[in-house]
């Protein structure tokens, strides 16, 4: 981005119409890039201070005709530069009594200087400033004009030029132009966009959701001859959803995504607007794109909206700074280090919480994505999965009360027209609220969601207890519905292994398999009385053992004290070793411990 009042625009259309004035790739234009480049690099092969650049940079300004392109130009080339303190000049100064710790730094001398001008009274004329200079550079054993310089080394003019990441002009022209649209769309009321290609849509997306910006997405007419065409009517579209594969196609060619604009809101506009000039990069990436956006600007009669539209068949030169390591237009790095895995440090810390409860549902990060009967994409940020049950996680970042009513009415639909009703939560940043109007309970009290399913988090911290709450129920339902469905066949298998003399039987397994809590499994099998096999078995956790078997490897252990060695006759017999102990104890073993090393442990028989 470019600061403000350096966008250059016009207005055309009889006023209705703003457009950059971008920066053609004209032979003129070339060469002056190559001009300011050049002269950046002679500063910094000289390491000339920045004051005696800008000096040089300032003819330039004065002899060009638009001198806001040459500064904007300028501005960006000076964000790849590297201005240092000159450390080569102050280490020159050997250490004295005042300053025995540390070398004498600009900041420290004026220090100095002052508290001995406080004393003397205010130099009105040089000869008392001389005097002062003098008595100071005596005290500190250096000369006077060594002083005149150190004192102000530490500004901005004074600084040396450290470091410069050249570049092509044709580069510099491409980030100006860049730098130019996010400037304008930094004044949008909101702004739409249209790009070819499914690659191009997630990455997009993805940053999107990763800056916790306000979007909305919408399908179009297929075949239209409009760059942005009119949504289709809620009746014409059949009442199913699509996914995998089916998606692409679908999304490719007829979905526009809008975004609301840093003016669309009350507060946090400068980090807002920010967060939109980061996204434009990864949208003209792409091969096929087109943006649209309502303007605000203002003029001598007040503010005024203007319309802006722009797309990839212009013959504007943008730098696509996605293929380029060096691009460094914006400091665009967040503070906080981020897993690239995941879009936001939220997402990141979540999962991992989330891990560590070890539920059994599958987290799945970005599912695919859902489209609405009205022709809505829906793409959430996680799914939950467990049993061939599916339940959405969507996490909401900045938003306004219309942004939260679109969003509630796109997750309704979902649950509306889904076959699986209940499979859909939503949390809710309580700071991040862009609106003036209500309180946050006001404005989601009339929430057409249940607000069961509504979690409130505040700063980067979801709340757990309710998510592991809501999972646990809808486990719950799932397992009895799988016990009354699956009751017979399972009882059926059980008695099929029995009957077939097999000694170990996994019941973790089939519970996995048929979707059931193990506590119905020993239901079922201690249901089975009239079966004769089932009294030669017992149950040891998760395990269904035959007695036959027990005894066999009690009379294989009996000579045995060493837990370790006692585990690898419990593997080789296809028994986990984590069930060790509680097979011990049932075959009567005590576990006598001598240290915490496991090999220390002793096995003996109960008397």
């Amino acid at each position: 981005m470019l600061p403000l009042e350096l966008l250059r625009t016009k207005i055309t259309n009889k006023g209705q119409r703003i457009t950059p004035l971008f920066c053609l790739a004209s032979d003129d234009n070339l060469l002056i890039a190559q001009k300011l480049i050049t002269e950046f690099e002679y500063s910094y092969n000289k390491k000339e201070t920045k004051g005696d650049l800008q000096k040089r940079l300032f003819l330039y300004e004065n002899s060009y005709s638009d001198f806001k392109l040459i500064r904007g130009l300028i501005a960006l080339l000076e964000r790849r530069c590297v201005f240092k303190i000159n450390q080569f000049f102050s280490s020159n100064y050997e250490k004295n009594k005042f300053f025995s710790t540390q070398v004498l730094t600009s900041f420290s001398l004026r220090k100095v200087l002052f508290e001995e001008s406080s004393k003397r009274g205010l130099p009105l004329d040089h000869t008392k400033r001389d005097k002062i200079f003098q008595y100071v550079a005596s005290k500190l054993g250096t000369k006077t004009n060594y002083l005149e310089k150190l004192m102000w080394l530490d500004q901005e003019d004074y600084l040396i030029l450290e470091s410069f990441s050249s570049l092509e002009p044709i580069h510099l022209l491409g980030i100006y132009n860049l730098s130019l649209l996010q400037t304008l769309l930094f004044n949008s009321v909101n702004f739409e966009f249209t790009i070819k290609g499914g690659t191009n849509w997630k990455q997009v997306l993805r940053t999107i959701k990763r800056f916790g910006l306000m979007y909305n997405l919408q399908k179009t007419q297929k075949n239209s001859g409009n760059k942005f065409p009119t949504e289709i009517q809620y009746n014409q579209i059949e009442p199913n959803l699509v996914y995998g594969d089916d998606f692409k196609s679908y999304f490719n060619d007829n979905i526009i995504c809008s975004i609301d604009g840093p003016l669309s809101i009350f507060k946090l506009t400068n980090k807002y607007g920010i967060l939109i000039a980061k996204v434009i990069p990864k949208i003209i990436s792409a091969s096929k794109w087109s943006i649209k956006a309502s303007i605000i600007k203002n003029t001598l009669s007040g503010r005024k909206l203007y319309d802006f539209d722009l797309s990839s068949d212009s013959e504007v030169h943008f730098f696509n700074s996605i293929n380029y390591q060096f691009y460094n237009d914006y400091p665009f790095e967040d503070s906080n280090s981020i897993n690239l895995y995941f879009d936001s440090f939220v997402e990141t810390k979540f999962a991992m919480q989330f891990e560590k409860f070890h539920t059994g549902w599958k987290l799945v990060r970005e599912p695919d994505p859902l489209i609405l009967p009205s022709g809505r994409a829906f793409i959430a940020d996680f799914l939950f999965e467990r049993y061939g049950k599916k339940i959405y996680f969507e996490i909401i970042g900045f938003w306004t009360l219309q942004y939260l009513e679109r969003k509630f009415k796109k997750i309704y639909e979902i649950s509306k027209f889904s076959d699986n009703k209940d499979d859909l939560l939503i949390a809710i940043n309580e700071n991040n609220l862009v609106s003036e109007s209500g309180e946050m309970k006001k404005l989601l009290s009339d929430s057409i969601l249940d607000q069961n399913k509504i979690i409130i988090y505040k700063k980067d911290s979801i709340p757990m207890k309710k998510i592991l709450f809501y999972l646990k129920s809808i486990e719950s339902k799932m397992m009895n519905q799988n016990l009354e469905t699956h009751r017979s066949t399972m009882t059926e298998y059980i008695i099929d292994l029995l009957n077939k003399n097999q000694e170990i039987i996994d019941l973790e397994e089939i519970s996995n398999t048929y979707g059931v809590s193990l506590n119905s499994l020993s239901n079922i099998i201690s249901n089975l009385p009239t079966n004769k096999q089932i009294k030669k078995y017992v149950i040891q956790n998760s395990l269904l053992i035959s007695e036959r078997k027990l005894n066999e490897i009690k009379d294989t252990i009996s000579n045995i004290d060493n837990l370790i060695k006692i585990q690898q006759i419990f593997e080789n017999n296809n028994i986990p070793i984590q069930y060790t102990i509680d097979i011990l104890k049932y075959l009567g073993y005590e576990i006598v411990w001598k240290g915490i090393d496991s090999s220390n442990i002793i096995i003996k028989r109960k008397t």
